[in-house]
């Protein structure tokens, strides 16, 4: 049976733009043979990150999307794991003060008391770190390769590598496997196209730069949802 996969990646907490480019897509969670694939980056930045893991949350628990672990899930692993001073680092320079906030329903400091934190997101989601921690380096469907930051295809035993290999590599800067497809999100798809503009002017004057881009064996999906406020959906048959 053939599938229509809809794949999207780096919401960073953009609840609304994910539902409403979804919905554009003609997405039905209800419909057996569409599969959504989120290839990292839920949360942090935006405003809605609570919003968002519910949602993908319970399609992944209903077998309905594949969720793949990126960068940012890392760090609230990390802040789960107790590592604070990685999640002091990421509050202040990654946005996730916007994910603690979001999630708790709470009017946070850069400075909170992370132990504190830590616990009422344990017993809110209690469900929260295992399901992270258990999230997949990658998924291959058919020709197709999906993985949040790249892939090294000069490299014969990727699949060895290490999870920052996966989760921090940048596919452009990289070579595509044969015969195969690398979906990838993490590096901002505008950076690829223009390299060091202004990117809120940029998208002023060419919004189509945020768009999907296809190069050889690979395809780029990061729209930079902070300044474009979308989200591509890629859609596949396979």
């Amino acid at each position: 049976m053939v599938m229509k996969y809809f794949i999207i990646s780096d919401i960073h907490g953009h609840y609304n733009e994910m539902m409403a480019a979804l919905k554009k897509s003609k997405y039905d969670s209800n419909d057996n043979q569409h599969h959504l694939i989120v290839i990292g980056d839920m949360f942090d930045r935006g405003e809605q990150s609570k919003e968002v893991l519910e949602y993908l949350y319970n399609l992944s628990e209903e077998g309905k999307a594949s969720i793949i672990l990126g960068n940012h899930e890392t760090f609230l692993i990390e802040l789960l794991d107790g590592n604070f001073l990685s999640a002091y680092f990421n509050i202040k320079h990654n946005g996730t003060l916007k994910t603690l906030v979001s999630l708790l329903d709470e009017d946070l400091k850069p400075n909170v008391e992370l132990y504190r934190v830590k616990k009422n997101i344990e017993n809110k989601y209690p469900y929260l770190k295992s399901w992270l921690k258990s999230l997949p380096l990658y998924l291959e469907i058919g020709n197709y390769i999906f993985v949040h930051g790249g892939i090294d295809g000069d490299n014969d035993e990727w699949k060895k590598g290490l999870p920052n290999d996966f989760i921090w590599s940048r596919q452009n800067n990289l070579s595509p496997i044969a015969n195969k497809t690398i979906v990838v999100g993490h590096t901002r798809i505008a950076t690829i196209r223009y390299p060091g503009m202004n990117y809120k002017e940029l998208f002023i004057s060419k919004p189509e730069a945020f768009d999907i881009l296809y190069d050889e064996g690979k395809i780029f999906i990061d729209a930079f949802a902070e300044i474009s406020k979308k989200i591509n959906v890629l859609i596949l048959e396979i």
